[in-house]
């Protein structure tokens, strides 16, 4: 039988070099979970930031310590530590796990805020004439219910700018992996460290959103 897999989608790391609330939050549902699957993977280098990562550590890293620290075996982690954001992570964790290892069926986890662009990022990686995708959604954070709407705003602005551009103006094709990796090393500012003009008007509409508390950008 081919191992079974969940995917933790990094949430970002505290000044301590630890996972924050929303990253605990999903590692915690992990550990609930844990003995459905043969391995745990986490996918998460650094937080895209413009200014770039404030970490010395990557966030799969910093995720794979909080796991053995539950008691997770350190035999059934895997680590992707490439990916900057959520494209990337599904992006990834195809390239470097999903397909070598010949897997056709996996799982997803992610906080509630996030699912909604997840799924459509993944759907795109990950078409369903070729994949079976399912989701496992665990709370969102509590402690900053004002970061929390930021956080909502936020996704939800860049799931309507995919939804709009990403097989149209950046061409590209659900499951095909040349022109998905084209968008990754041109226009992905998560990659290339860069904003062509779209994104800069993506990222000035949302900065300019009359709800939104903070200006940074959480892709």
């Amino acid at each position: 039988m081919k191992p079974t897999i969940l995917i933790i989608l990094g949430g970002g790391l505290n000044k301590k070099e630890e996972p924050n609330e929303t990253t605990q939050l999903r590692y915690d549902t992990a550990v609930k979970v844990h003995q459905k699957y043969d391995f745990l993977l986490i996918s998460s280098d650094r937080t895209y930031r413009p200014q770039g990562s404030q970490h010395l550590i990557s966030e799969a890293e910093a995720g794979q310590r909080y796991l053995l620290k539950k008691g997770i075996p350190a035999t059934k982690i895997l680590l992707e530590e490439q990916s900057r954001d959520t494209f990337s992570n599904a992006y990834f964790c195809r390239l470097l796990f999903i397909d070598p290892m010949k897997i056709q069926q996996f799982t997803v986890l992610t906080s509630q805020f996030h699912l909604p662009k997840s799924k459509y990022v993944f759907s795109l990686v990950f078409p369903k004439s070729q994949y079976t995708v399912k989701f496992k959604r665990c709370p969102d954070p509590t402690a900053n219910l004002s970061d929390l709407q930021n956080r909502y705003i936020n996704e939800r602005i860049v799931l309507q700018f995919y939804k709009k551009h990403l097989t149209t103006t950046y061409g590209i094709i659900p499951g095909d992996m040349e022109t998905i990796h084209q968008f990754m090393e041109n226009h992905n500012p998560a990659i290339t460290g860069q904003r062509d003009q779209l994104h800069q008007q993506l990222t000035q509409k949302i900065h300019s959103h009359p709800k939104l508390k903070s200006k940074e950008m959480l892709f």
